[in-house]
């Protein structure tokens, strides 16, 4: 009886879908990254966010806003785009970063780079 068991539990996981999270693939800066002001930071994912329930902030290293910034998204969805409204100056900045796909729950990060 316990392999039957084992065996229905074993074909119901594999039947189930996978409900992965959407994850950051690459970043323009890239993580890290020292680079002239940039005039876009682009961060790409996985999957296709829900842009109403996604965005972006970017924040100064000691924590301050860094100015206003338009988020926008591909016609993919799978890539959002922070652009400062004036170019930043050099230092330390941090991109607070959330989404949410098709599994429905949000997911958070951040991408640090410096301007020289």
């Amino acid at each position: 009886m316990s392999r039957l068991i084992a065996g229905a539990m074993l074909f119901a996981m594999a039947a189930a879908p996978a409900a992965a999270h959407p994850k950051l693939l690459a970043s323009a800066p890239a993580e890290g990254a020292a680079v002239a002001a940039p005039g876009e930071i682009r961060l790409q994912f996985s999957e296709k966010l829900f842009s109403k329930m996604s965005g972006a902030k970017l924040v100064r290293a000691d924590g301050k806003p860094a100015g206003a910034a338009e988020v926008n998204f591909a016609e993919d969805g799978k890539s959002l785009m922070l652009v400062p409204a004036k170019p930043l100056a050099a230092g330390g900045y941090t991109v607070e970063w959330y989404g949410v796909a098709g599994d429905t729950h949000r997911v958070t990060g951040t991408l640090h780079f410096t301007v020289r």
